[in-house]
């Protein structure tokens, strides 16, 4: 199968196809040719040129296809809540909506809107090692007061000092906001580009 397009799965016919496939069948052309040309099935060519001669149509029967499951207030209800907490779940709306459908159909509706599930970072789980590391370095800082602080601030505000080299930003999260030393510690780890 090689040098064969990839197509998406059930995709229809398209008008210029459906042209091509009339041309060449009303040519003479075989249908495995015709098919192999327009990179379609012989059963979809077969069961098209079938309705073209028998009908005299070549345009798909209104309704054709499955039926919808959600309405349209349905369907704005799910983007609404997509956009509202980007972290939902696909359990959780559908049970906010009430209708029987699948994880799928929410997943098709918000990539319709252009949307794209958000979820929440999850941190690795810390070894005992880097607890013990981490309560040293805040214990050791227990006495900084805001000024010592906003010199860990000066230097994450002003990148150029460490451009192109990675950089390890430590502090004891909430210490310049409540002027206390709180008993956790942050860590991150960043390009200096992106501080």
């Amino acid at each position: 199968m090689t040098g064969k397009h990839t197509r998406s799965h059930f995709s229809q016919l398209s008008e210029f196809e459906r042209g091509l496939i009339i041309g060449m069948k009303t040519a003479g052309w075989l249908t495995r040719r015709v098919a192999g040309q327009v990179d379609r099935s012989e059963w979809a060519v077969r069961n098209f040129w079938e309705q073209w001669t028998q009908k005299g149509t070549h345009t798909r029967k209104t309704g054709s296809g499955a039926t919808r499951k959600t309405t349209r207030r349905e369907d704005r209800k799910i983007v609404r809540q997509a956009l509202v907490d980007p972290t939902v779940t696909r359990s959780t709306i559908r049970a906010d909506v009430g209708v029987a459908i699948v994880p799928q159909t929410i997943f098709r509706h918000i990539a319709e809107a252009n949307l794209k599930s958000k979820r929440p970072f999850r941190a690795l789980p810390l070894t005992q090692e880097h607890r013990q590391l981490r309560l040293q370095w805040c214990q050791a800082r227990s006495m900084w007061n805001v000024t010592d602080w906003q010199k860990i601030l000066f230097l994450l505000m002003n990148p150029g000092l460490f451009w192109g080299q990675m950089i390890t930003v430590y502090g004891c999260g909430g210490a310049l906001a409540s002027g206390t030393i709180p008993t956790y510690l942050f860590y991150v780890t960043l390009p200096a580009q992106l501080v």
